[in-house]
This record gives structure tokens, C-alpha cells and sequence, in this order.
């Protein structure tokens, strides 16, 4: 199976991601987060769950953040777990008055021990009702998505035959699921297995549309989610922060270690360097994951969120709306000493020329484009062997205008430019 050219990232921070956050998220930084979303471009979110609000409060705000999200992109498909049928019943009221889902998720566990933990109810107890969940979410418009829990082993059962995958999502599709989630709930599976598994089901259903969704309590997030995308797996679930994991509620904990999902910076990392297209902007999200720290109180688990993405020279020239307030360019070595013993220079012309040269490094630049260096201070002197690395960080932007702040330093890490400067479009 070639790896696809082009997937469908789920982004599970509003749900997933907080439900065992020890903090409630205020509802209007999760309707922030959310829009921020929208506008960053994905086009599948889990925006909530109606999970009852005494077991899991982190949603007893559900229908006030239904109420909020921006709904002008009809692109964005909007998820939310419905675990009951009076969970149903709440959504589809708040359907009628407009401010619904597009899909839901049926969950069902690959493990009855896991089932007994969470609901206390055995099979034969729990299948009934969330037949009848498929059933009428479907008559109602809404897709429905499969969750099959546990599918890669059970912390609490072990190992789980791929069987009862099968006979799992067999009676999901006969229900009217639209699509199946394999979830590895506890962070369980190895990329052998997950070859294994996506093959096996997708040999024997052919039409379905799977759906990866990983947990790194293990570290084995990314590696399980390129296994995936080995066997054709277009959608795939994450979550910003790598967040995630068992509910914060009074019951028993059995996900031990680091529960998060799959981190949403650094997946959008491995398939951005891999030519997979995600319809995504690496810098716009990083950007966002940055601020849903802040919200959450410290750094989280996104890898590429502190190293930043690999570094590649655009093909395109450098516009205005190609620089983003906030963001830091990639770092710029400059031979400096040696183009001044080339070409003698004066002051000004020196400092525009360094700050030129490192955005070249990032940028053809735009010919018209000027550099206004007047705030920028020139400390000690240059010789034939000074090279300097220069970081340029976004502050602000107005009109055609664009200010940066520049640092440059030499190997030693002496300061030789420091202030800010103008871009002219």
C-alpha cells in the first residue's frame, strides 16, 4: 500500500485532549480555541463531548460551546462523543435549534474488563443501546464514527485478537456507522502490530473509511501513525500538546504513565517533511499550540513546537502577509567579516545588509522592498573573521510596513546588532 499523497487530520484537543486536564478550561478560551482552529484550516475537530457533567465536568459546558463556534465555514466537520442515549437526545435538541455536530462517536471497547471499568456493563448489556445511538444519530443526518476502544491491547485485559475487531466493527457498519476509529486507547500498539491490523481490516473492508487514533504513553504515537499511513490510513487523529487520556472522574486509574494522544505539532512535522499534503499550515498551528499553553499553564509535549519546523527556503517571495506577528525566522549565518574585506561598507549600509542577507536565507526578496535600520544599535567592530548569527523575530505589522526585531551575534556571543528594523513594502 503506498503511503497517501494527501489525510484528513482530526484535531481532539477541545475534547479528548482536556478531558483529564485537573484544570477546567473557562468556555470562552475553549470557543477561542476552537475558531482559531477553523481559521487555522482543519477540517475535522472534536469540539466537545455530552458526557453527563458529574462524571466529566470539563463538559458540562457543552452546549455553550456549541452555542459559540464560529459555524460560517461549512467545510469543518464538527465531532462530539455521545456515550448514552439521553446524551443523544441533548445533542439532537440542540440540533433542532441550530447549533449541533456533524458527527458523532459511538464508543464501544475491543475489551469487556475495559468495559466493565468504565461502564460497568458487560457486551450483551452495553450493544442494545448504542445500536440504538447509531441508528438514530443516522435517521437524524449525522454521521457516526465506530470507536473501537482498546483495539491494540487492554491495560487491564492484555493482548486483544484482531477477531473481535472484526466482529466489532462488522456489527458497527450493520448498525450504519459511516466510518471506524481503531483506538489505541492506552498507547498499547507497536508499528508491527498496527501493519498487522489496518491490513487485515482493510482487506476485509475495503470501503471503509479508518481511522488512526494513537496514544504515546509509550512513545510509539508517531511511529504507530506512520504504520497507519504505510497501510493507507488517511484520517488520523491528534491532539495539540500531544494532551490527552483517561477522564479526570473518581474512578480507578488504569491509563498509567503519559496518557496524551498522538501530539498534533510534531505529526504535522513528520507528514509536512514526508510531501504529505494535511492542508495545513505547520507555523499558523505551532503559533496556536503556543498560546493553548499558555491556557493550560506550561509547556506541553509538542517536540517541534520547541525546536520549531525543519528549516527549508521558500520558493515563493517574501509578501507581507508572509511575515506573522510573533514568530521567530529560522537563525542566519552571516559571513560579514568577508564581504566587509571585499567590499568596504559604511555603518548603515552594513547593518541593512546583514539583516538583508538573513532573510535572504529564508526568502527570495521582493526587489522594491526597503529596510529602514535607524532603531537598530551597532556594538564593537567587525574583522576579516567575523561571522555572525542573526535572528529576526515578527513584532508588529501596519500599512505596508513590517517591524522586526533583530539580534545579531558574533561566534563568541558578543552583540554586535541589536534593535529593531523596518520592512517597506
Amino acid at each position: 500500500m503506498k503511503i497517501p499523497k494527501k489525510v484528513n487530520i482530526c484535531e481532539c484537543w477541545a475534547r479528548d485532549g482536556i478531558q483529564g486536564h485537573p484544570q477546567i478550561i473557562p468556555t470562552e478560551k475553549k470557543i477561542e480555541i476552537i475558531n482559531r482552529m477553523i481559521d487555522v484550516g482543519f477540517k475535522r475537530i472534536e469540539v466537545t463531548s455530552f458526557s453527563h457533567p458529574k462524571l466529566v465536568p470539563q463538559f458540562a459546558d457543552c452546549l455553550d460551546v456549541l452555542k459559540g463556534i464560529n459555524r460560517k465555514n461549512g467545510d469543518v466537520a464538527f465531532i462530539a462523543i455521545v456515550p448514552n442515549e439521553k446524551a443523544l437526545d441533548r445533542l439532537l435538541d440542540a440540533s433542532e435549534k441550530g447549533y449541533g455536530v456533524h458527527e458523532i462517536t459511538a464508543i464501544i471497547s475491543a475489551s469487556e474488563d475495559h468495559l466493565l471499568a468504565n461502564l460497568e456493563m458487560t457486551f450483551a448489556e452495553v450493544m442494545p443501546g448504542l445500536a440504538n445511538i447509531v441508528k438514530r444519530a443516522r435517521k437524524n443526518g449525522l454521521d457516526v464514527i465506530g470507536c473501537i476502544g482498546t483495539s491494540f491491547g487492554c491495560p487491564l485485559a492484555g493482548d486483544v485478537p484482531i477477531e473481535k475487531l472484526i466482529e466489532l466493527t462488522d456489527w458497527y457498519l450493520q448498525q450504519g456507522a459511516t466510518s471506524i476509529m481503531l483506538g489505541d486507547t492506552t498507547g498499547e500498539a507497536n508499528p508491527r502490530q498496527v501493519r498487522t491490523v489496518y491490513r487485515r481490516m482493510r482487506e476485509l473492508f475495503p470501503t471503509v473509511d479508518f481511522i488512526g487514533h494513537f496514544h504515546d504513553t509509550r512513545g510509539m504515537g508517531l511511529a504507530n501513525t506512520f504504520a497507519a499511513l504505510e497501510e493507507g490510513v488517511v484520517f488520523h487523529d491528534c491532539s495539540i500538546g500531544g494532551m490527552g487520556g483517561q477522564p479526570a472522574t473518581r474512578r480507578p486509574k488504569y491509563h498509567k504513565g503519559y496518557t496524551g494522544n498522538a501530539c498534533t505539532e510534531d505529526m504535522l512535522g513528520m507528514m509536512t517533511e514526508m510531501g504529505i499534503d494535511t492542508g495545513l499550515d505547520i507555523h499558523r498551528v505551532l503559533e496556536l499550540a503556543r498560546d493553548i499553553e499558555t491556557v493550560c499553564g506550561g509547556n506541553l509535549r509538542g517536540q517541534v513546537t520547541r525546536s520549531r519546523p525543519v528549516r527549508h527556503r521558500s520558493k515563493s517571495v517574501l509578501t507581507l502577509e508572509g511575515l506573522h506577528v510573533g514568530r521567530e525566522l529560522p537563525a542566519a549565518l552571516v559571513s560579514a567579516g568577508r564581504r566587509m574585506s571585499a567590499e568596504p561598507m559604511d555603518p548603515e549600509a552594513i547593518k541593512e545588509w546583514i539583516v538583508r542577507d538573513a532573510l535572504e536565507k529564508n526568502w527570495p526578496l521582493p526587489e522594491r522592498m526597503k529596510i529602514n535600520t535607524g532603531a537598530l544599535e551597532t556594538k564593537g567592530e567587525l574583522d576579516r573573521k567575523t561571522v555572525l548569527v542573526t535572528t529576526l523575530s515578527v513584532l508588529n505589522k501596519e500599512g505596508a510596513k513590517a517591524c522586526l526585531n533583530v539580534l545579531s551575534q558574533k561566534s563568541n556571543g558578543d552583540v554586535y546588532l541589536d534593535g529593531t528594523v523596518e520592512l517597506e513594502f
